[in-house]
C-alpha cells in the first residue's frame, strides 16, 4: 500500500524514526525471499517503499541514506497496523509490560517497574523530547543487572546491545538508527578520564540537538570535520558506579540479591515470541498517541521541587505517566523523581563540602562578612583528617558554592555570606540547622527517603 502526496510540500525525515508537524514515521529494512527493502510506515496506516534509498517517494527525502538496522517491527505486525487492526488501550500496554519487569525482575521500590515500563515505552518516542534521561544499574555481581539491560532491549526502539562496541562503530549506529544503547560492563566510566570518547559521547547525548565533531580522514590524506547526532535512549551497567558528571545525566538503579527464587531464576530467553509480539504491540501505540504525548509534554508544567537538569531529565516520563492518565502512577513518580534527585546531589558533594555547609549554618547569623580563619577552625572541629584543609583549600570551597565576594584584611580574607543562601544551600543537601551529628565526626545523620524528601520540599 502506498500513498502518495503524504506530505503537502518536500520533507526531509530520517527513516529510523522521526515526526514532522503532521506525520510519524517509522522505518524498517524488510526482507522478502532474496531482497530487501526499506519502508517508511507512516501513521495514516500507509507505507513508503524505498527501494532506492537515493530516491524520493511521495514528497519524502532520506536524511540518512545508511540506515541499517534488523527488522524490530515484523512484516506481520506492519500488515495487521496498515490494514486498520486498532492498537493497544494505554492502560493495557503499561499493565502489560510493567506484569513482565515485574515477574522477571526483584526490585525493592515498586515505583522502579513504574518508572522501567514508562522508560521503555518512551524509547519510542524519545524524538519528541528536548532530553531523555539514562538509566544506570548498578550493584554488586548477581544481582541481576545484565538480566535488566537484556529484558529492556529486547522491548525498547531499535536496541542494540553490547559488553564491547568500538566508538567508532557507537557514533555511527545511533546516527544512523537513532538506537537505544544498552553497554554492560561499562566500569571504565566510573573514572573521568577512563574511555575518554565514549565518555565525551555519553555526556552530550542525552539532549537533543548536542553533536559530537570527529576527524575524518578524506581520499586525499587530509582530515576533515566530522558532525554526529548522539541523543539516544541509553542504559548503563556496572558494579564500580559512574564519575559525578555522568551520573547527573541517570537516573539510578542500585539492585539487591533477590528472595524470590521464582523471578530470580526466570531466565530471560532471548528468541521467546513474546518480544516480537510486544514490539508489535507499541509501534502501533506510537503511532496513534504521538500527538497526544506530544502535547502533554509541552504542556507539562514544573509544579514540583526539581530544577534545573532534574526536571529535564523526568519531564519525559512524567508526560508518558500524565498521558496514561493515572493519576496514582504520577504521584508516585513525581514522588520518586524527588527522591532520586535527593540522592543524585548528596552523592555529588564531597565530604568537605558538606562539612562546610554545616559549618556556615551554625556561624552565619546575618548578612555580612566572616573570617575565613573562624569558618576553616570551625571546620577543623568537624574533620577527623582535617591536615589537608588548608585556608586556600576552605576559599575554594567558599568560592565552589558560590560565595565569590572577598575583602583582604590584614593578612586574612573576609568572605561575604548571606543567611539566604546558606539556607538555600542546605535544603538542597537536606541539611538540618539543628541536626544532631552522628557518633562519628564528618558523617551525615541517618535518615530515612521520605524524611529527605519531607525536608527538600519544606
Amino acid at each position: 500500500m502506498v500513498e502518495t502526496n503524504i506530505e503537502a510540500k518536500p520533507t526531509t525525515i530520517h527513516p529510523a524514526l522521526d515526526f514532522t508537524s503532521e506525520h510519524a514515521y517509522v522505518g524498517q529494512i524488510v526482507r522478502e525471499r532474496r531482497f530487501q527493502s526499506l519502508q517508511i510506515i507512516c501513521d495514516i496506516r500507509s507505507i513508503l517503499n524505498f527501494t532506492d534509498v537515493n530516491g524520493e517517494v511521495s514528497n519524502v527525502n532520506l536524511k540518512c541514506v545508511n540506515f541499517k538496522m534488523e527488522q524490530r517491527w515484523s512484516s506481520e505486525g506492519i500488515d495487521g497496523f496498515l490494514n486498520g487492526k486498532e492498537p493497544i488501550k494505554p492502560s493495557q500496554l503499561f499493565a502489560r509490560l510493567r506484569k513482565l519487569f515485574r515477574g522477571y525482575i526483584e526490585l525493592s521500590d515498586e515505583r522502579l517497574y513504574d518508572f522501567l515500563t514508562l522508560w521503555s515505552i518512551g524509547t519510542y518516542f524519545h524524538w519528541l523530547f528536548n532530553a531523555y534521561p539514562y538509566v544506570y544499574v548498578g550493584g554488586i555481581s548477581g544481582t541481576g543487572k545484565t538480566k535488566l539491560l537484556t529484558l529492556c532491549s529486547l522491548i525498547c526502539f531499535n536496541s542494540v546491545s553490547s559488553g564491547a562496541i568500538s566508538t567508532a562503530s557507537l557514533f555511527r549506529l545511533i546516527q544512523s538508527t537513532k538506537c537505544s544503547v544498552f553497554l554492560d560492563e561499562s566500569d571504565a566510566l566510573s573514572n573521568r578520564f577512563g574511555a575518554f570518547e565514549v565518555r565525551n559521547l555519553l555526556l552530550c547525548g542525552y539532549k537533543k540537538g548536542q553533536r559530537i565533531y570527529r576527524a575524518k580522514r578524506t581520499d586525499e590524506g587530509t582530515f576533515e570535520a566530522e558532525c554526529f547526532e548522539v541523543y539516544s535512549p541509553k542504559m548503563l551497567a556496572n558494579i564500580e558506579g559512574l564519575e559525578a558528571v555522568l551520573s547527573s545525566r541517570c537516573i539510578e538503579i542500585i539492585m539487591q540479591r533477590g528472595s524470590n527464587r521464582n523471578i530470580t531464576n526466570r531466565e530471560v530467553i532471548i528468541d521467546y515470541p513474546i518480544w516480537q509480539q510486544i514490539r508489535d504491540t507499541i509501534y502501533p501505540f506510537m503511532m496513534k498517541n504521538w500527538k497526544e504525548v506530544k502535547r502533554t509534554y509541552l504542556d507539562l508544567q514544573n509544579d514540583t521541587v526539581l530544577q534545573s537538569r532534574n526536571w529535564e531529565l523526568w519531564k519525559p516520563i512524567m508526560a508518558l505517566a500524565k498521558f496514561l492518565g493515572d493519576v496514582v502512577l504520577l504521584e508516585h513518580i513525581i514522588d520518586l523523581a524527588i527522591e532520586k534527585a535527593v540522592e543524585s546531589q548528596l552523592n555529588t558533594f564531597e565530604l568537605s563540602e558538606l562539612v562546610l555547609i554545616e559549618t556556615l549554618l551554625s556561624i552565619v547569623d546575618h548578612d555580612g562578612f566572616y573570617k575565613l580563619k573562624d569558618i576553616k577552625c570551625e571546620m577543623v572541629k568537624h574533620l577527623d583528617d582535617f591536615e589537608y584543609l588548608s585556608f586556600r583549600h576552605a576559599g575554594s570551597l567558599l568560592r565552589k558554592l558560590g560565595f565569590s565576594k572577598t575583602k583582604r584584611i590584614g593578612s586574612g580574607y573576609q568572605y561575604y555570606l548571606t543567611v539566604s543562601k546558606v539556607t538555600s544551600l542546605a535544603q538542597i543537601l537536606v541539611i538540618s540547622e539543628h541536626s544532631e551529628r552522628s557518633e562519628h565526626p564528618g558523617q551525615q545523620d541517618t535518615k530515612t527517603k521520605q524524611e529527605l524528601v519531607t525536608e527538600v520540599v519544606a
